[in-house]
């Protein structure tokens, strides 16, 4: 056995010598040239060695469970609020109120203008406050004669807070004086009856004055809760009478009550309210020793409504009308409201009708040269529909719009025409007619803050009559705009201007025929106003009238002064 392994080791050894002289006798030197391109990094590979110490790998796993509970226990504890001083909110000042307000100036056409305010300051219990005015002009203008007027008033109130009511009493006296000056002397050049009267004219013989004297008292409930039973109540006394002995009295009471109802089962409301408005108005007359009396009463009750962006109401106006006869009347109303596009577009609708009284008041704030001593009928306006739909909302946070069409008819509609009765044809009387009228109203405004306000606005007007050729000194044509610019609360600089087209009055030729005269074509009445506000109490002011300086005609032979201006100081105190 050892021989067989020494015999082996040697073979062994025969056969590796032979390898290695084998190869190097093969191997020839070579003296090419060699090109290094890295650096030699001699390594070493990993070397996997048989353990020294036994290892065995164990397949058996064993999964341990573990049970546990728990015992609640409650511990008691106690703690304390500390107080705290509760937060308080900064608001911006208060803005600093004076009792008192004055304002004088001087314009052309000799025209002293006071005006004078006083009020109670900020309190919770009461306010109250007291204002009187004065305009007049002593000049006369072109081609006419005695065109002085002058206005006046004196106004008082007072007001009484108690915890859910309110009480308020008022009174003023306002006394108004014109002339009758709408003639000129050389339109009765062929008529010597009308030129030896106006030779003869003075001052006084064209004077009409008005007097008139209000009071009143009323109260209102202020529930902060809405859904308490809510009301107010009102009586108010007028007295006119003028220069001609012409005396008109007014008692008048009206009052509303409103609850709000519970919510609607069916769902179709989100709020419910009930709403009972009361009205009666009595007249008294005095119109050349005779006596007269006349009023109406209405009764209204209302439900409105309204369920997320739409609302509305509807009710039922009664009118009973006594004068020499006693009759009702009955008026639906109703108004729908409907927000399309969030405060962008909300298109509404409104039907109506009603009946109001032509009074002497009324009638000389529109047109101070009728002649109140006529017998005149003052009769009752029959509004017998009033149909207006529309569309308003914003187009920006500084824009907002109105438009609307309405559709109306009336009844006993007054026009002014001259009295032919009279020499000169220089008062009016009221001629009445059946109408229908046709509006068209668009109205822009625009508000950047306080520094910038413009509203312009535009009707179109359509009228119908049964009896009158025209619509005797109605414009179908109105244009407005009003603007306030506040520049650094320094200087106020403001706009007001008035256009309208032709409008025509009720005239006779020769043979008595109704001629229908045009009063100018389209004409613009334009007034700036400029105010320097030298600190915040005192600033001084200065009023452009007229500015185009043209002949207007309101009234048929009634020309308004040409461009005239006003300036003064206003104070604070």
């Amino acid at each position: 056995m050892d021989s067989l392994k020494k015999t082996g080791n040697i073979i062994i050894t025969l056969i590796l010598f032979f390898a290695v002289w084998h190869n190097s006798y093969s191997q020839k030197l070579d003296f090419e040239e060699i090109k290094v391109v890295a650096p030699y990094l001699p390594t070493i590979s990993e070397a996997f060695k048989i353990l020294e110490n036994p290892s065995m790998e164990d397949t058996t796993k064993i999964s341990t469970t573990f049970e546990y509970s728990i015992k609640p226990m409650k511990i008691t504890t106690s703690f304390e609020v500390e107080p705290i001083s509760p937060a308080r909110m900064r608001g911006e000042p208060l803005t600093k109120l004076y009792k008192g307000h004055a304002k004088a100036g001087f314009g052309t056409h000799s025209t002293p203008y006071v005006e004078a305010f006083y009020n109670s300051l900020r309190s919770n219990e009461y306010a109250y406050g007291a204002r009187i005015k004065h305009l007049s002009s002593s000049g006369n203008i072109e081609n006419y004669e005695y065109s002085q007027f002058s206005n006046n008033l004196i106004d008082v109130y007072g007001k009484k807070f108690y915890k859910n009511l309110t009480l308020n009493a008022d009174m003023n006296y306002q006394r108004d004086m014109v002339h009758y000056y709408g003639f000129q002397r050389k339109d009765f050049l062929n008529n010597q009856n009308a030129l030896d009267y106006i030779d003869n004219l003075t001052s006084d013989d064209l004077k009409q004055s008005f007097n008139i004297f209000n009071v009143g008292i009323n109260y209102i409930t202020n529930h902060l809760d809405s859904a308490k039973f809510q009301h107010s109540a009102a009586f108010k006394y007028r007295l006119f009478t003028d220069r001609f002995d012409t005396k008109e009295n007014l008692y008048k009471i009206s009052g509303i009550i409103g609850q709000q109802l519970p919510p609607d089962p069916l769902g179709f409301a989100e709020t419910q309210h009930f709403n009972l408005f009361a009205n009666a108005d009595f007249y008294s007359y005095s119109i050349l020793d005779k006596k007269t009396s006349n009023g109406l009463i209405s009764l209204e009750p209302r439900l409105s409504s309204q369920y997320r962006d739409f609302k509305f109401y509807i009710g039922l106006d009664i009118v009973t009308q006594f004068d020499n006869l006693t009759y009702m009347k009955f008026y639906p109303k109703a108004h729908a409201e409907a927000n399309l596009v969030s405060d962008v577009l909300i298109a509404y609708g409104t039907f109506s009708g009603g009946l109001d009284k032509h009074d002497l008041y009324n009638t000389t704030r529109i047109n101070p040269y009728l002649n109140t001593a006529l017998d005149i009928p003052y009769k009752f306006q029959n509004r017998k529909k009033d149909l207006t739909v529309g569309f308003k909302g914003s187009i920006s946070t500084f824009v907002a719009y109105n438009f609307s069409v309405s559709d109306a008819t009336i009844d006993n509609f007054a026009f002014f025409v001259n009295d032919t009765t009279q020499l000169l044809d220089n008062k009016f009387t009221l001629v009445y007619d059946n109408i229908s009228r046709f509006n068209f109203k668009a109205e822009i405004f625009t508000q950047i803050g306080e520094r910038f306000r413009l509203r312009l606005a535009t009707d179109y007007y359509e009228y119908s009559m049964d009896k009158e050729n025209q619509p005797w000194h109605m414009p179908s044509i109105v244009v407005s705009v009003n603007g306030k610019y506040n520049i650094q609360d320094k200087i106020i600089i403001s706009l007001d201007g008035y256009a309208r087209n032709s409008t025509f009055a009720k005239t006779y030729d020769v043979s008595n025929n109704v001629v229908a005269k045009e009063l100018e074509g389209f004409h613009v009445d334009a007034n700036i106003g400029i105010e320097y506000r030298y600190t915040r109490v005192l600033s001084v002011f200065l009023n452009f009238n007229n500015i185009q300086n043209q002949p207007l005609q309101q009234w048929n032979n009634y020309q308004t002064q040409r461009f005239n201006f006003i300036g003064g100081v206003s104070y604070s105190f």
